[in-house]
């Protein structure tokens, strides 16, 4: 019996008790267009999570979302410095009902971030473009690969696995850059497989391909719905509202659902 995407996540040898994902064939066409060398996009995006001092979280009038972990720590979710929060209407049928500045991303945050930066976090992409992201893993607890799920299309896998630096013991962003610049992060494009849910290996990092040809604003985010909760997640907004179809006529507006209360 073999195990389909070990936590262990040995990858570059062959094994007689554990296949990566990484490993696996397509066994159907793939689109050699979206496996060409040079992306026209390309997203490096850390995750990790923020520990919360209990004399910063636990302040009279104030309020932050956390997890406590079985360590005991108090955690909110962070995917390149951000912690997502959902807006207050629907970006498909209401985007310009929501302020522009609650919108943020790395390139791009607001000044009084802090530490624990929450924003509706969210990367453009244009229509058409060939997308490759890398997500590098710097949570890396011992046994937790986090499940990255993708809505609105499938990408190809073209690398998992860890640093070939065996001093390294920890990665992070720098460390990624610094192997994809001298070409050690290793891809694959003969063949890869097609998902649109993978688990980053623990202190490791996954690269995924896609063709960004379905306009419209789509979640990315851990699977764990507890890390969700905690902001583990972005949106990548694909082309512009006008690449979309137009809002039907009377459609719902966030709100308008919601029955008149009585005072009488």
């Amino acid at each position: 019996m073999h195990v389909l995407n070990p936590l262990d996540a040995i990858c570059d040898r062959k094994r007689s008790d554990a296949v990566c994902v990484s490993n696996l064939k397509n066994a159907k066409a793939v689109d050699k267009s979206v496996l060409v060398e040079r992306p026209d996009v390309k997203i490096f995006l850390p995750f990790r999570f923020y520990v919360y001092e209990p004399k910063n979280l636990f302040i009279p009038n104030t309020y932050n979302r956390y997890l406590v972990a079985p360590s005991g720590d108090h955690l909110t979710s962070l995917v390149d410095e951000i912690s997502y929060i959902s807006p207050p209407s629907p970006m498909l049928s209401q985007i310009h009902d929501i302020p522009p500045e609650l919108f943020c991303n790395g390139d791009n945050r607001p000044p009084d971030c802090g530490p624990n930066c929450e924003c509706v976090h969210t990367v453009d992409i244009p229509l058409g473009a060939v997308v490759e992201v890398v997500l590098v893993d710097e949570v890396q607890q011992t046994n937790l690969s986090h499940p990255f799920h993708l809505h609105g299309t499938a990408f190809y896998l073209v690398g998992l696995g860890r640093s070939p630096d065996k001093a390294i013991k920890k990665i992070n962003l720098k460390h990624a850059l610094d192997l994809d610049r001298m070409g050690m992060l290793e891809r694959d494009f003969s063949k890869p497989p097609l998902k649109d849910n993978v688990a980053v290996p623990n202190n490791g990092y996954a690269v995924l391909r896609f063709r960004a040809d379905n306009p419209g604003y789509w979640l990315f985010h851990c699977h764990f719905l507890f890390h969700i909760v905690i902001g583990m997640s972005l949106v990548f907004h694909v082309g512009t509202h006008t690449d979309l179809p137009p809002i039907p006529d009377k459609f719902p507006t966030c709100g308008d659902h919601v029955p008149p209360v009585s005072l009488f």
